[in-house]
């Protein structure tokens, strides 16, 4: 049987704000022409085109976010010089296309269960939009997050997650640097066992998900797989 490709419409939204999270990362808020806002999960992405970009490329990022209060999308951006060309370099007012979000590395599971977010670099963009529905909802279910950045500076969301931990005792946010950096006094060093054993509880019912470099996903949930976290409770998302 041969299973038809739909195509899904491409939808015009809008610049309506730009953050400079980092020296590397920027957020975009994109408006909706003509609805409200797009239904969309935690973990899901969206194609993006600027059509002023000749030839045309599509361009995947994860939702930052969950729909802003005026049902605006929200993307994350980090900068590679001439890797994102016009896309990081978009101002408020420029128009683009977006495919609806999609994608199935959800963040999920039922409650009563531990969930551990483990992401480097700017791999942490859709644990954001996972940890501000589950404290906008009061979920008391624990959910740890690490993030691992080669220097301080580049720890996207830092003083947001920090703040969010001192509010919500279920959250437990520990951020790591890995580089050469003087300032830090946190932690460092690669993710291991001593730093994950505590977040687990019951590894059998642990759910830990990695999102970020490859070699970063495979090694957080090796070592996962080490402290006894089932295969089908280990979720990645990797570039």
């Amino acid at each position: 049987m041969r299973i038809a490709y739909v195509a899904m419409p491409w939808n015009d939204v809008t610049i309506t704000r730009v953050v400079q999270e980092t020296p590397l990362d920027r957020t975009f808020h994109l408006a909706l022409a003509g609805e409200t806002a797009f239904p969309c999960t935690p973990g899901q992405y969206v194609i993006v085109r600027d059509p002023a970009e000749q030839p045309e490329r599509d361009w995947y990022f994860s939702l930052s976010g969950m729909p802003t209060a005026d049902g605006a999308l929200r993307v994350t951006v980090r900068g590679r010089g001439d890797a994102v060309g016009r896309i990081y370099d978009a101002a408020v007012g420029t128009r683009w296309t977006v495919q609806r979000p999609a994608g199935d590395f959800h963040v999920v599971g039922p409650r009563g269960e531990a969930v551990v977010l483990a992401a480097a670099g700017s791999g942490v963009t859709p644990f954001r939009a996972f940890v501000e529905q589950r404290l906008h909802a009061e979920c008391a279910d624990p959910v740890w997050l690490f993030h691992s950045a080669k220097r301080a500076a580049e720890l996207l969301f830092h003083e947001e997650f920090r703040a969010w931990a001192a509010a919500h005792e279920a959250f437990h946010y520990v951020p790591t640097v890995t580089g050469e950096d003087d300032a830090w006094t946190g932690r460092r060093g690669r993710l291991d066992g001593d730093a994950l054993r505590p977040a687990l509880g019951a590894p059998e019912t642990a759910r830990v998900y990695a999102c970020g470099p490859g070699p970063f996903v495979d090694s957080a949930l090796e070592v996962a797989a080490t402290l006894g976290v089932p295969e089908a409770r280990r979720l990645r998302e990797r570039w």
